[in-house]
């Protein structure tokens, strides 16, 4: 049994990305959780291309990272869901509070709140 997820955090100007690898479960899930916990005080990205298996504790995790997050008044997106586990999220009802994007700039749009002129020159294409 794994019971280690690889976890890379990239800061941004107004958000944070965290790429995990490995597999989410019973066994890793209190580490991850407890490191993501102090990443929850600006806007969140979980890119989880890398996770190869979701457990319930996995999807646990990724709620109290999401529950987190709006306690401290920002969002969390999550990108790089596989199939099998973006169809449990979706079953679940958790896709409801939780967005699953299918790019990083899908999921920027989701938690970074945008400027005027960012809109602007996404109009005009």
């Amino acid at each position: 049994m794994n019971a280690t997820v690889d976890m890379v955090v990239v800061d941004d100007d107004r958000h944070t990305t965290v790429r995990l690898r490995g597999e989410l479960d019973r066994v890793s899930a209190p580490r991850v959780r407890d490191r993501l916990r102090g990443l929850t005080g600006r806007p969140l990205v979980l890119d989880v291309g890398g996770v190869s298996f979701f457990d319930s504790e996995g999807m646990r995790t990724v709620c109290a990272c999401a529950l987190d997050c709006e306690l401290h008044g920002h969002a969390l997106a999550m990108v790089g869901l596989r199939p099998f586990a973006a169809k449990m999220f979706r079953i679940l009802g958790l896709h409801e509070q939780i967005p699953l994007c299918s790019s990083l700039e899908e999921a920027l749009w989701c938690v970074v709140p945008r400027t005027d002129a960012e809109i602007s020159a996404w109009l005009a294409g």
